[in-house]
C-alpha cells in the first residue's frame, strides 16, 4: 500500500490488524508509527497500558504472538510494536505468520522496518497487501511537501520556496530538516509560526559552521566517506572553496610533525590549481581524500 493512501485511510479509522512499516529512512518510520500510535491509542494517558513494544531477538515470534493475542484491559484496542522481525528466519518467524493468517481482532500489530525489503521476503509474503505500507525515500518536491505538512501539524507555516531552500541548504535528512525548521521558526522571534526564506537563512549558517566542524573531525578521524559527504553538503549549500581550504590548511598545521609539512604541500597544491581555475568540487574532493591518507 502506498504511504498517502495508508495516512488518509488511518483519518477515516481504517487500521489493519497488522501493519507492515517499511523503508529506507529510520525517521519516517518513527514517524508513521506516531501517526499510527494516535489513530489507535488517542488518549495518552491510557498509552503504558494500551502499548507495548517488543525487540524480536528478545522475544522471538512466540513472544511477539503472546502479546498480540493478549486482551485489552481499559481500552477498546491493544497497540503492540515488534521491531527486528525482519532479521528472523522463515523458520523461526512460523508462529508469527500463523498469526497473520488470523489476528487478534482487539489487537493492532504494528511491524517495524527501517530498510527495504526485498520481494521475495517472508514478511510481504505474510502481511495482508493492506496492511504493508512502504514509507519511500522522499527527494525534491515530496520531501518538500512532507516537510510543509509536518511543519503545518506542528502549527507552522513554511512556503514552499523555503522549504526547497532548506533541502539545499541542510540536505535531504528528514529528522535533520525537522529540527532547522523549528529552529527558523525561532529566528522570526517567540511568537513567530511563519517560515520563509529570511528565516531559513538566518539559520542555515549555524548549522554550516557545525558541519564545517564535523568535516574536520572527519578528516582527523581519517572517515573519508563522512569528510567526502560533508564536503558535497557544504559546497552545495554556497560554502565558500577558498574558505575550505584555509581551514583544512589550518588544521594541516595542527597535525604531528612529519604530517604537517606533506598536509600542508597538498594543501598548497589544491590552492594554486583552484586559483588557475580548477574547478572546485573535483579539486577539494581530491584534497580531502589525500589527508585522509595522509
Amino acid at each position: 500500500m502506498q504511504y498517502a493512501a495508508w495516512l488518509q485511510g488511518l483519518t477515516q479509522g481504517q487500521v489493519a490488524p497488522v501493519v507492515l512499516l517499511h523503508g529506507p529512512e529510520p525517521f519516517l518510520i518513527e514517524e508513521a508509527l506516531a501517526t499510527l500510535t494516535r489513530a489507535v491509542c488517542p488518549d495518552p494517558g491510557l498509552l503504558v497500558m494500551s502499548r507495548e513494544v517488543l525487540e524480536a531477538r528478545e522475544a522471538g515470534a512466540e513472544g511477539i504472538v503472546r502479546a498480540a493475542e493478549t486482551l485489552p484491559w481499559g481500552t477498546p484496542r491493544r497497540l503492540v510494536v515488534a521491531r527486528g522481525v525482519e532479521g528472523l528466519g522463515p523458520k523461526q518467524a512460523q508462529p508469527l505468520v500463523d498469526y497473520v493468517r488470523s489476528p487478534n481482532p482487539s489487537t493492532v500489530l504494528a511491524v517495524t522496518v527501517p530498510q527495504p525489503l526485498a520481494p521475495s521476503h517472508w514478511l510481504l509474503k505474510a502481511v495482508p497487501a493492506g496492511g504493508a505500507v512502504e514509507i519511500p525515500q522522499l527527494v525534491g518536491h515530496a520531501l518538500a511537501g512532507w516537510l510543509r505538512a509536518r511543519a503545518s501539524a506542528d502549527g507552522l507555516e513554511i512556503d514552499e520556496e523555503a522549504a526547497l531552500l532548506l533541502i539545499t541548504l541542510v540536505g535531504d535528512d528528514p529528522a535533520a530538516l525537522a529540527g532547522e525548521a523549528g529552529k527558523a521558526a525561532l529566528a522570526g522571534g517567540p511568537e513567530n509560526r511563519r517560515v520563509g526564506a529570511v528565516e531559513v537563512r538566518t539559520v542555515v549558517g549555524e548549522h554550516r559552521s557545525h558541519e564545517v566542524f564535523e568535516l574536520t573531525r572527519a578528516v582527523e578521524r581519517r572517515d573519508a566517506a563522512a569528510a567526502l559527504s560533508l564536503l558535497e553538503r557544504l559546497l552545495g549549500a554556497g560554502e565558500e572553496p577558498l574558505r575550505l581550504l584555509a581551514i583544512l590548511a589550518a588544521q594541516a598545521r595542527r597535525a604531528p610533525l612529519r604530517a604537517t609539512a606533506e598536509r600542508l604541500d597538498r594543501c598548497w597544491r589544491a590552492e594554486r590549481r583552484l586559483k588557475l581555475g580548477g574547478a572546485p568540487r573535483p579539486e577539494l574532493a581530491v584534497l580531502v581524500a589525500d589527508l585522509c591518507e595522509a
